[in-house]
Parts: structure tokens; C-alpha cells; sequence
């Protein structure tokens, strides 16, 4: 009986979670740097985190404003704490969109726009949940905190500020990943790529915003002696390789474009690496002065591979699956040739040894590797509490049974013992998540809401 009201209140508030995440959608938190007190993340996701704290006031929460870093939105009290972790910062929109990427458009059953999956659908789709839960009248046995962060997409930094100056909850979830529940996240290794030298025709190469997305578009400006000539090597090269390669006239110089199609990092497979086939293009015609030892390493050894093979860095474990490799940023400025490579890798891999595979793949190329960033992999038993409720309330909910797995992605849970990650994608949908047009599918986020408030009232209630 509780359980069937808790989801008809729900089902009474679709239009305040459509309206509510068209909104937080249209606020675009992409992170920067600052000094500024109470914004260490920019304006922009103050605004957002501003919106955030007055929506969960209004529902009724208790809320308290984190330095700009979060925010916590409370609910009862008990002798232990559920937490549930979302993020209100995106990552930049990228290219490739037809809809606007902070449009909060609705098209059909689709919430278009940067963050309507990951991560501000869910986090309205728990703030609701734990609403419908209130005003049920159903009593808490634990407390309830929704904990709202701001710097997710680039180090996690808000929720390490968060614990040093709140209590952490003592169990919980991140819903920003895939149902029905991942209790292993892969390890995360970056490296930066480094090679010095005149690049003779090269004034300027971008590619990437964000090394844990993969990028749809690299794009070179060069100078050319001959550009009708250049341009017939281009058009040479795109019959070569099949690829979506653009010229262009840039005053005294051109601009060479290279399309490909952006994706999550962890999942590279599903993308198609314009840095990689950029630095292939160059090797095609033959440009980069000094430099062509190093973009020819980068064309072999990285190129469009997602799981480190030509690296000698491809490995995997029966429970992580592959580790997986993204060219994530490439940049060429003043002669230096830049590059960031973002690895998610098995729990049982050497990270030594792959550190080792990367510097000898480029070995006598110029190209100089070092390690920027290691995190190992994160684990919760299958058997615990904590994830054994979570199934039971997709599996109730759904129909399906519930089981655990792993991902190459990194959410919060590992800033939290005892959290996993849950939803709201669910099993077989294409991920969406750092891509051209994300969109969440509204009869989706509304069951996503139901087995988030029934998880809460089998944990907390």
C-alpha cells in the first residue's frame, strides 16, 4: 500500500520533474576555475547549484549551501545516514548537436540537452523520490541526504571539500551511470604526451575539450605554400581514407577539419577519434617539420584504437572486462605538441606495466609521456545490504532481475564506503552521456523515480 502511493504522488508530479529539469537543463554548468569566494567552479554552476538549493527548499528539504562546492538537501534522522550523490556541473556541449544544447527542448518523449542524463535527470528524479517518500507520510528510520556536487566532470574536488567540512553519509548511491546496480569501477590512469619542435606547416591543432570525452572534431590551421596543390592532397587523402575531412580558406592560411563522432571516454569503441584521424591525415600529407616522428607515433600507436593495443597496453579480468584508452585532447601552439590520454583500467592490471607499455610505445619518437592522475579501481561486495536492496527494488519495480557489473566510468560512489552506483540508464540503451543530442527519455526517468523512492524506503524508511 505504501509503495503503490509513493508512486502515485510521483506519477502526479511529471510535470513539475519535466518542467524542473527543463530548467536546470537550460542553466549551463560547464566548470571553470575561480577565486571568486562561494563560486570556486565560475558562475555558471553557481547559478546552477543557486536554482538547485531553492528547488529542494521549496520541496521541503533541509538545505545548507556547501562553500559553492555542494549542497546537501536533508530529510529525518536516525542512528545512520543514506546518501544519495548527483552533480550538477556538465561537461562542455561539443559539437554535432541538431537541438540546442542547453535548450531543455521536449521533442516527442525526449528532455533534449547537455546534463539531461548525466547528471541533472536524475539527481530531479531523486529529489522527487524522497519528496513522494515525505509527503506519503512514510516515517524515516535512517536520515536522507541528497548531496549535490559541482565539480564531478573534472576531479571530484567538491566532494573531497564536502568531507573535510560535513559528515559523509554511511551508505548510499550515485545515480549517474546504468541500472540495475555497478558495484566495480574500473581504475582511472592518465597521461600527458609531450613533443617539442618546429612543425613547420603548423600554426595551431585543437582537438577535445575534455580528455574523458572522446572528440567528434579535430581542427588544424596550417600554412601552405601551394593551396591548390594542398588541396588536392586533401581530397586525395579523404578517397584514401573514407573520412569526413574539410578544408577550408583562413586568409593566409587554411583550415584542415577532420569529423568524427564523440562519445564517452570509457566507452571509445562507440565513438570515432577525430584526434586520431587527424594526426593519420597529417601522416598522409606528409606535414609536421620536426614533428613527424611524433604525430606518426600517435597515428600508430593511438590512431582510432579504444583499447590500448597498439600501445601494448590492452588487458583485461573477468570482472572489469577491458581496459579501455581515449586520445582525449590534442594541441599544437609555439611549437609544442600536446596531448592527454584518459585509461580506465581492469582491478587485477599493473599499472606499472602499463605505464611501461605507453613510454616504450613512443619511445625515439620525441614524444615524452607522463603520468598526470591514478585511481584505483573501486569495489563493494555483490552480497552486502546495501547493494542486495538496491536489486530488490529494480527487480520490483521492473520485472527484470537485478544483478551487478562494472563499468569503465567513474562516478561519486568511490568518494563514499558503502555507495555504488545505480541508473537511470537501463540495460541495452545507447549511452548518451558526453555526446552530441543527450537526451533522457521522460517514461524512463519516471520509472528511474519509482525505483529510486522504492530503494529508499527498503534502506531508509
Amino acid at each position: 500500500m505504501d509503495k503503490q502511493r509513493v508512486f502515485q504522488i510521483l506519477d502526479s508530479y511529471r510535470p513539475a520533474i519535466t518542467s524542473t529539469l527543463q530548467r536546470w537543463v537550460q542553466a549551463k554548468s560547464v566548470g571553470t576555475k575561480s577565486d571568486v569566494p562561494g563560486a570556486p567552479f565560475g558562475p555558471d554552476v553557481r547559478k546552477m547549484l543557486d536554482t538547485a538549493l531553492e528547488d529542494a527548499k521549496k520541496l521541503g528539504f533541509d538545505v545548507k549551501d556547501v562553500d559553492g562546492y555542494a549542497m546537501r538537501a536533508g530529510v529525518g534522522s536516525g542512528e545512520k545516514t543514506m546518501g544519495i550523490l548527483c552533480h550538477l556541473d556538465v561537461v562542455p556541449e561539443g559539437d554535432g548537436w541538431t537541438y540546442p544544447p542547453y535548450g531543455g527542448v521536449v521533442d516527442g518523449n525526449r528532455l533534449y540537452g547537455r546534463g539531461s542524463v548525466d547528471d541533472k535527470g536524475s539527481a530531479v528524479a531523486c529529489l522527487y523520490a524522497v519528496k513522494a517518500i515525505m509527503d506519503a507520510g512514510i516515517p524515516f528510520k535512517h536520515g536522507v541526504q541528497l548531496i549535490f556536487g559541482c565539480d564531478e566532470e573534472t576531479g571530484m574536488s567538491d566532494l573531497r571539500y564536502f568531507a573535510a567540512h560535513e559528515k559523509m553519509p554511511d551508505y548510499g548511491f550515485s545515480p549517474d551511470a546504468e541500472f540495475p546496480v555497478i558495484n566495480l569501477e574500473k581504475g582511472h590512469v592518465n597521461y600527458k604526451l609531450l613533443a617539442a619542435g618546429d612543425g613547420k606547416e603548423l600554426v595551431s591543432i585543437y582537438a577535445g575539450d575534455r580528455m574523458n570525452m572522446v572528440p567528434g572534431i579535430a581542427e588544424a590551421v596550417l600554412k601552405v605554400s601551394d593551396k591548390a596543390a594542398f588541396a588536392k592532397d586533401v581530397e586525395a587523402a579523404k578517397a584514401e581514407t573514407g573520412w569526413d575531412i574539410r578544408l577550408e580558406d583562413a586568409g593566409e592560411n587554411v583550415k584542415l577539419s577532420v569529423i568524427g563522432q564523440g562519445a564517452h571516454a570509457s566507452m571509445p569503441q562507440l565513438g570515432k577519434n577525430a584526434a586520431g584521424m587527424l594526426m593519420k591525415v597529417f601522416v598522409i600529407l606528409g606535414v609536421g617539420g620536426e614533428l613527424k616522428p611524433a604525430i606518426k607515433a600517435m597515428a600508430e600507436k593511438l590512431g582510432l584504437e579504444g583499447f590500448g593495443e597498439s600501445l601494448g597496453a590492452a588487458c583485461e579480468d573477468e570482472l572489469s572486462g577491458r581496459l579501455t584508452c581515449n586520445f582525449g585532447c590534442l594541441r599544437y601552439e609555439n611549437g609544442l605538441l600536446s596531448a592527454t590520454l584518459d585509461m580506465r583500467v581492469p582491478e587485477t592490471a599493473d599499472v606499472n606495466k602499463i605505464s611501461a607499455a605507453t613510454v616504450m610505445a613512443f619511445e625515439h619518437s620525441g614524444v615524452a609521456v607522463s603520468l598526470l592522475h591514478h585511481a584505483p579501481a573501486y569495489h563493494v561486495d555483490a552480497a552486502s545490504r546495501e547493494v542486495q536492496g538496491l536489486l530488490s527494488a529494480y527487480t520490483e519495480v521492473t520485472g527484470q532481475q537485478g544483478y551487478a557489473f562494472s563499468i569503465g566510468g567513474g562516478t561519486y560512489s568511490r568518494m563514499m564506503p558503502g555507495c555504488v552506483a545505480f541508473g537511470p540508464c537501463f540495460p541495452g540503451e545507447e549511452d548518451l552521456c558526453h555526446v552530441p543530442d543527450e537526451f533522457m527519455d521522460l517514461d524512463k526517468l519516471m520509472t528511474a523515480a519509482k525505483i529510486y523512492a522504492l530503494a529508499v524506503m527498503k534502506l531508509a524508511c
